[in-house]
């Protein structure tokens, strides 16, 4: 009897929905045309398989299963509609890790304005969801001069059979989301551009130039600059690969131009990125022999000043970088500290360390005028500290009067690094003075706290879980 009580225990374990970590999803889409279809839409799902829930399979292999529902409205009307659950690959056990995996879909569509709305729900898991809305819009036709959205190429294999991946005799394998860690040495994309022929007639030279340029000055990279030759036609694909080993932290703009043979450039397409490629070389030797003659840091001379500047680099600082600035600030070597702060900002950016520093100072010095306190500057407070590594919040949701619970502030970011919908959730437990604390956050570096709720309102109530998720935080949280 205890045997089949045990048996019975462990199924009804096995078959219920259990309890997730929240679920991580990235989602992108493009817009393409083709003679004989029209204009269509890809869709770009990337699941970050850690955060899934991978039940044993009557196999006695390990597969995550998801439901995805995805909506596309033009005005009111829904124009497209698919539900349908996305399963991972089956692993045969769990010791090696969960790899990422992608889902890609093709929805053709007349041109025109649309909303296109994504839910994706773990199927194994409790509450574990996520989802985006994103706005797209298709203008193409049979006669203008026009680029398709550029896509990011995770990898690409030549055609055996036509499927949902294939372009112009190649299976893409999409590239889902716009940051670059240090692990990814080149970036492949695709692109077509459309009716060259009746611009400047068929067959004729014209060049595809591809690079890289700073989205703050729109400065082009001198090392990151390639171009093809091509010969005009209806559809003018381009696939192309250019390496990023040498390329700093930063924001991007990968550029693809069409350029005649007058050297006019007769179109542009365009797509961001963050890159992330810490290059500070903390060899002492060779940070002391840096030439600072006639650069930005011979202007700051004082002892503070310095040691502001130091200490402002914290929240993007690698931690190796942080360790060796804590080691430099125990001294009083103004040169030496003049120098840490330059080499940190040419190995971001070689060509314009100034530029890319002057762009920070602006920043950091906002966050000091905002958020800094009695006894601490702006940049080491929460709210300063997020605003700077991550950049400004996408979504913002403040709530001051909300009874029962304490002030608290939701920021969210669509993408941060290499995930989507991230919350960080700040808090003025104290009722007293304007400092917000972190108190949950789902970013992956970050400290995951499951109560974080249940303390907001226990703070200051008492009342607990009984008055927190249930209370206004649920929806400002999801919305």
């Amino acid at each position: 009897m205890k045997t089949l009580v045990l048996f019975l225990a462990l199924l009804v374990l096995a078959i219920t929905p259990v309890k997730a970590k929240e679920l991580q999803t990235l989602f992108s889409i493009a817009t393409f045309y083709n003679e004989q279809q029209g204009p269509y839409l890809e869709t770009y799902l990337k699941v970050v398989g850690p955060t899934a829930v991978y039940p044993m399979t009557p196999g006695g292999s390990y597969q995550a299963s998801l439901r995805v529902t995805l909506i596309i409205k033009r005005t009111d009307e829904i124009v497209a509609f698919q539900k349908y659950d996305l399963l991972s690959a089956e692993l045969k056990d769990t010791l090696t890790g969960w790899p990422d995996f992608i889902d890609q879909q093709r929805i053709s569509l007349p041109c025109g304005r649309y909303k296109v709305e994504l839910s994706v729900a773990d199927n194994n898991a409790r509450d574990s969801k996520t989802g985006k809305n994103v706005g797209v819009v298709l203008e193409y036709n049979e006669k203008d001069l026009k680029f398709s959205d550029l896509q990011l190429v995770e990898s690409f294999t030549a055609t055996a059979q036509e499927n949902v991946l294939s372009k112009s005799g190649f299976d893409l394998v999409p590239y889902v989301g716009n940051f670059f860690p240090p692990s990814v040495d080149v970036m492949n994309g695709y692109v077509e551009l459309y009716n060259l022929d009746k611009k400047i007639g068929e067959n004729q030279d014209f060049l595809f130039k591809y690079y890289i340029e700073s989205v703050k000055d729109l400065i082009v990279m001198e090392n990151f600059i390639k171009v093809r030759r091509h010969k005009s036609a209806a559809i003018n694909p381009l696939l192309f690969t250019i390496s990023i080993t040498g390329l700093p932290n930063g924001l991007y703009n990968l550029v693809v131009e069409s350029i005649d043979r007058n050297n006019q450039v007769l179109a542009k397409q365009k797509i961001g990125f963050q890159r992330s490629n810490p290059g500070l070389q903390l060899d002492e030797s060779g940070i002391k022999a840096i030439d600072i003659t006639s650069t930005f840091v011979e202007k700051i001379t004082t002892l503070d000043s310095l040691k502001f500047y130091l200490l402002s680099l914290n929240p993007i600082a690698t931690m190796t970088e942080n360790l060796y600035i804590d080691k430099i600030l125990k001294t009083t070597d103004i040169r030496h500290m003049q120098k840490t702060l330059y080499a940190f900002w040419k190995a971001r950016n070689n060509q314009y360390p100034d530029a890319e520093w002057n762009h920070y100072k602006q920043q950091v010095m906002a966050i000091e005028d905002r958020y800094k306190t009695f006894t601490r500057h702006g940049f080491e407070t929460d709210m300063g500290y997020t605003w700077l590594r991550y950049g400004t919040p996408d979504e913002v949701e403040d709530s001051k009067h909300e009874p029962l619970a304490a002030p608290y502030i939701i920021w969210k970011y669509h993408h941060i690094e290499n995930q989507g919908n991230v919350h960080f959730v700040f808090s003025n437990p104290h009722l007293v003075g304007t400092e917000y604390f972190l108190i949950y956050s789902d970013a992956r570096d970050n400290p995951y706290n499951r109560s974080w709720s249940r303390d907001l309102y226990e703070r200051t109530s008492g009342f607990g879980a009984k008055g927190g998720w249930g209370s206004r935080i649920k929806s400002n949280f999801e919305r």
